[in-house]
C-alpha cells in the first residue's frame, strides 16, 4: 500500500497557553494553543510537532475507517492584525492527535514528527481542503 508524508500549511504558532515539554525530540505537547496569524482555508494544518483539523474534517475522518489517532481540544487565538475577512471565516478547530506507526497505519508520525498517511487516509483527508498542503510519496528509511 502506498503511503504518503504530508507537510500541513502554518499559518500561526504556539501561543502563550501552550503546555509542551521542549527536552525530548519532537517536543511533546499537553495543552495545545494555537496562535493563528490568518487563515488560508486548509482544513489540515500544523504548528509543529502538533497537527489540527477543521470540526468539518474531524467529523468526516470520525465517520471513516480510520484508527491510530484521537481528537483533542485545541485553545485557538487570533492575531489583532489578520484581516477581518480571514478571521471570519476560521472554522472550529480539532487536535488531531496522531497515534499510529508511519509506512503501518492509516495515520502515524515519524520519529522527527512528520505526518505520514496511507492512500486510504489519504483519500479521507483530501475530502477536506488541502490546497497548500505537501504530499509527497514515503519511504521509509
Amino acid at each position: 500500500m502506498p503511503y504518503y508524508s504530508l507537510e500541513p500549511a502554518a499559518p500561526g504558532e504556539f501561543g502563550d497557553h501552550v503546555v509542551m515539554d521542549a527536552s525530548v525530540h519532537p517536543p511533546r505537547v499537553t495543552h495545545a494553543h494555537l496562535h493563528l496569524d490568518g487563515w488560508l482555508g486548509d482544513e489540515l494544518i500544523e504548528s509543529y510537532p502538533c497537527y489540527f483539523i477543521s470540526e468539518t474534517l474531524a467529523a468526516t475522518i470520525e465517520n471513516s475507517e480510520l484508527d491510530h489517532y484521537e481528537l483533542r481540544d485545541v485553545e485557538v487565538t487570533v492575531s489583532e492584525d489578520a484581516p477581518d475577512d480571514e478571521r471570519a471565516a476560521i472554522p472550529g478547530i480539532r487536535w488531531l492527535f496522531v497515534t499510529g506507526t508511519p509506512g503501518v497505519d492509516d495515520l502515524g508520525t515519524t520519529a522527527i514528527g512528520q505526518l505520514v498517511v496511507s492512500d486510504r487516509g489519504l483519500a479521507v483527508l483530501q475530502q477536506g481542503n488541502l490546497d497548500h498542503c505537501d504530499i509527497e510519496d514515503y519511504t521509509a528509511t
